[in-house]
């Protein structure tokens, strides 16, 4: 069994938050170049949270400067793995399309819904992706 890590709650949903704002308002002004820095913050936190630029900002800002305790929330590091994965490659899918040229509303019709669901997950708690990471392993552990 997968150890579960431990996280900074505060952290996370700043980050969610400020990915879900920052791709809803490349929707509104419809500039291709923040779905792509959207997919790129998504893409570095694959890799480790160190590389998770927002989250590393917040958790240093409240803990050093606003000396807020820490939220503490499990997570197995799968999950966060391929939540933000599956995020990204949405986020470049969109990207790519809109750089192309081609299937524009529906290009845009995904980076609407994707920052739709990341601001879900934020303010609800509720993250679809994690919830197909469940459903997904359930299914292969069989």
């Amino acid at each position: 069994m997968q150890q579960c890590s431990i996280y900074d709650n505060r952290s996370l949903n700043f980050f969610r938050a400020t990915s879900g704002f920052l791709a809803l308002i490349a929707f509104l002004i419809q500039n291709i170049w923040l779905v792509l820095i959207t997919a790129l913050l998504f893409f570095f936190g694959v890799f480790s949270m160190k590389l998770n630029f927002l989250y590393q900002l917040y958790s240093l800002f409240s803990h050093k400067i606003l000396k807020q305790e820490i939220i503490p929330i499990e997570k197995d590091p799968g999950e966060l793995k391929f939540v933000y994965g599956f995020t990204a490659v949405l986020f470049f899918i969109s990207f790519a399309l809109l750089y192309l040229g081609k299937f524009i509303t529906f290009a845009w019709g995904l980076d609407l819904l994707v920052s739709f669901l990341t601001l879900l997950a934020s303010f609800a708690n509720i993250c679809i992706a994690a919830l197909m990471y469940v459903l997904f392993k359930k299914i292969f552990n069989k």
